[in-house]
């Protein structure tokens, strides 16, 4: 007859025939907290658009605008695989702030440097005779003063470009208010070839007594044959010292006379020493016949150098 088995004795005949049986742990979740949900990739659009405005200046805040529009669309096609839709929207906002504070401070900019230009062509305009003392009230004793040299004016400069008719002759003054004599020579060419006329720049001084005698003598006969249908511009040397270098037009004799190439170069330059007394007799021939390009003989010669410049 068969022995019983209960079924205690046969699970540990079963788990001794097995092996020892490992359970797996128990996770408390009052202990740990629950596991967090896998991340969703940052748009790299939407992070670049946050970050521009700080690394690129006035081109970063516009490119954060055009980021963050990018951003936004491509959230928008792929759905919920990525994230990052608020802040490409910040970095737009952010992106047009700024874009808006960058062009009122440089529009501010601007307008302070026009501001500071005019002041000081209103202080050069208006200078005035250097040494000027205030009169003494009325009977007032003025005390005996040794005599002294009078002292040296300081040059008045014109502020606009004028322009004026003599005979057949067109002035221009050119004034210190132009943006740049190169600019106001192109001008004044454009003006000379629409009425048909050449265009000789003249530099003039203040002080340059055969400078005055030139523009006395051009209501003359002789003068106006010699420089019928010229324009002459007149350039004070102490005015446009700058200008001049640069357009390589010698000025340290005066008055001197240029024809302009193309490229606003003097093609060919004379200057005061080619005639002898300042008088229309004089001026006419040699003017007349420069102005026309015949005047060969001459007492000085003239180089050309680098740029198509005359050196004197």
């Amino acid at each position: 007859m068969s022995e019983a088995i209960s079924p205690r004795s046969a699970l540990s005949r079963v788990a001794r025939a097995e092996g020892p049986t490992e359970l797996p742990p128990l996770s408390d979740p009052y202990l740990w907290g629950p596991r967090s949900p896998h991340k969703k990739p940052l748009s790299t659009l939407a992070l670049t658009s946050i970050l521009a405005p700080f690394l690129g200046g006035p081109l970063g805040s516009v490119a954060a605008i055009v980021f963050g529009w990018a951003a936004r669309r491509e959230l928008d096609s792929v759905g919920t695989q990525r994230r990052g839709y608020v802040l490409a929207t910040l970095g737009m906002g952010l992106g047009i702030c700024l874009t808006v504070g960058w062009g009122a401070a440089i529009a501010f900019g601007v307008w302070t440097m026009e501001r500071r230009n005019e002041a000081q062509l209103d202080s050069i305009a208006n200078v005035m005779t250097v040494g000027d003392t205030p009169r003494p009230p009325e009977g007032a004793v003025e005390a005996a003063e040794p005599a002294s040299p009078p002292s040296k004016a300081v040059p008045v400069f014109q502020k606009e470009t004028a322009v004026h008719k003599e005979g057949n002759v067109t002035i221009v003054d050119v004034g210190v208010s132009v943006s740049s004599l190169s600019q106001e020579l192109a001008k004044q060419r454009a003006a000379a070839a629409a009425a048909g006329e050449t265009i000789v720049v003249m530099t003039t001084k203040s002080e340059c007594v055969s400078c005055r005698s030139l523009s006395t003598s051009l209501a003359h006969p002789l003068m106006q044959t010699a420089l019928a249908r010229v324009r002459l511009v007149r350039v004070d040397i102490d005015a446009f010292d700058e200008d001049l270098t640069g357009l390589k037009m010698p000025h340290e004799r005066v008055p001197s006379f240029f024809l302009l190439a193309p490229e606003l170069y003097p093609r060919d330059a004379i200057d005061g020493g080619e005639w002898d007394e300042d008088v229309p007799a004089n001026m006419a021939p040699v003017l007349g016949a420069f102005v026309r390009g015949k005047y060969e003989t001459r007492r000085q010669s003239f180089e050309p150098i680098q740029n198509g410049g005359i050196k004197l």
